[in-house]
């Protein structure tokens, strides 16, 4: 009896000294989340977490308005027991301008993710949780909890900073705040477009890529217009033209050239013919044509004239050629940390 006691009381201490350490092992196992493939900004975590009560409901609503509210909100709720969701949230939209309770925005944030607008209904549900339980009653607020994790698997929050008065920040196309500011939005998963401008600095425009269901941060500063104007050099027109130019002025002196000796070397065969006459004739008068000289004379002034448009058009394309390009200022890309900071990272 008493080695059976012992036994069992053993065993008892094996499995409380066991226990603990089982429990521990299960707490220290890895993240088994994959990496997310984010571009253009830094995912904090991959982690949503549950907006917490930050304001107080204050019920100053006019009785009057109040009760004209209650009956949209009636209306609205057997809408959406038919189904006609579009009328429902209709209805609830003007119950709410004239009263902004909690409880319309819970049920504007169910009809939205019944039409599947997640982006909209997990806004709705982020309200409904920074109001706290008290307005809409646990049951609902836990709800509110439960859909807004589950919208937010397939949506992001996106925390932007940005210190440098005067800038504005644009997301997607719409006015998200003037700088300087730190904000939160949240997004669909996917890629967006950042943009930014003001006057004087080089404006940012830039595609990000947000996995769904992460919390990411991004950081805007522009950079003013002189940190990013860099030169080079650009063609004015093709350099085919002074080429052009440059053959015309070999073609045209060379021609001319040619022209101008073989009309040269025709007047020295006559001056040596009329000299051989003279040497034959003595002082006797002779017969020569002198119209034999208009051909060579003609060809020394035609090759005169091209010439001397060959060196005009040689001119011409030494011209061309050094003023075929030129320095212009450029905005582009900076490198190093200023790059960093233009790109948020």
């Amino acid at each position: 009896m008493h080695a059976r006691f012992s036994i069992l009381l053993s065993l008892f201490c094996w499995l409380m000294l066991t226990g603990p350490a089982a429990a521990q092992e299960k707490v220290d196992l890895p993240d088994s989340k994959p990496a997310v493939n984010a571009q253009g900004v830094t995912v904090v975590t991959q982690s949503i977490v549950l907006p917490t009560q930050t304001q107080n409901f204050e019920d100053v609503t006019p009785k009057a308005d109040a009760e004209k509210a209650r009956a949209l909100f009636t209306e609205a709720n057997a809408e959406f027991e038919d189904r006609k969701l579009a009328e429902a949230l209709e209805l609830y939209q003007k119950a709410f301008a004239l009263w902004p309770h909690p409880r319309i925005v819970f049920n504007m944030g169910v009809t939205l993710a019944m039409m599947s607008r997640p982006l909209e209904a997990a806004n709705m549900f982020k309200m409904v949780l920074e109001y706290g339980p008290d307005p809409v009653e646990m049951h609902r607020y836990k709800e509110a909890q439960e859909k807004y994790l589950e919208l937010m698997g397939t949506l992001s929050v996106l925390n932007l900073k940005c210190t440098q008065e005067g800038t504005k920040v644009y997301v997607d196309g719409a006015l998200l705040a003037q700088c300087p500011f730190t904000k939160g939005v949240t997004l669909t998963g996917g890629r967006h477009l950042i943009t930014a401008n003001q006057d004087g600095y080089i404006p940012l425009s830039e595609d990000i890529f947000l996995p769904p269901g992460v919390v990411a941060e991004k950081s805007i500063e522009l950079n003013k217009f002189e940190q990013g104007i860099r030169y080079k050099t650009v063609e004015r027109y093709s350099m085919r033209w002074p080429i052009v130019a440059g053959v015309a002025a070999a073609l045209l002196m060379g021609s001319g050239g040619y022209m101008i000796y073989s009309g040269r070397e025709q007047i020295d065969e006559l001056q040596a013919e009329i000299d051989d006459i003279v040497a034959t004739s003595g002082t006797r008068p002779f017969a020569f044509d002198l119209s034999r000289e208009d051909k060579p004379v003609l060809m020394q002034n035609v090759g005169s004239g091209l010439v001397s448009v060959g060196a005009t058009a040689l001119v011409t394309a030494a011209v061309l050629y050094f003023y075929q390009k030129k320095t212009v200022p450029v905005t582009v890309p900076i490198s190093g940390t200023d790059a960093g900071k233009a790109r948020g990272k």
